[in-house]
């Protein structure tokens, strides 16, 4: 329960940005009543694998928002990956995250066991 309710008060804290007394006593409430719905449990650990992957891609992330800016961009290409773990949405949220969060790709869909991905690459357009 601990993962749930982490999230989900962190949200609200982030959404509203008020700190005062009687809406973080709003938001320990409403994280606790999305924290027991039935579905989709994800532990604490795995939040904190997931920021932890975040932190570490940070300056990749900052380095390829360079990398556009001063190296043209003008191929794209759509390829697809194996989902690590089809059966586990946790697991293919977080993958999808990672990929989305770096500035050159993003998730385009997700099918059975695969993702389709769209990539900005260097070089002469073709």
């Amino acid at each position: 329960m601990s993962g749930p309710f982490i999230l989900a008060f962190g949200i609200w804290m982030l959404l509203t940005a008020d700190f005062s007394r009687t809406n973080a006593l709003a938001g320990l409430v409403a994280a606790a009543l999305v924290a027991l719905l039935p579905k989709h449990r994800f532990s604490a650990w795995q939040l904190f694998r997931l920021i932890l992957s975040v932190l570490i891609r940070v300056p990749m992330a900052i380095w390829e928002s360079a990398c556009i800016v001063f190296i043209p961009h003008p191929n794209e290409r759509i390829s697809t990956e194996k989902i690590q773990h089809p059966q586990n949405r946790w697991s293919i949220f977080c993958q999808s995250f990672i990929i989305t969060f770096t500035p050159r790709s993003l998730v385009v869909s997700e099918d059975d066991d695969e993702i389709r991905i769209h990539s900005l690459e260097p070089g002469d357009p073709s």
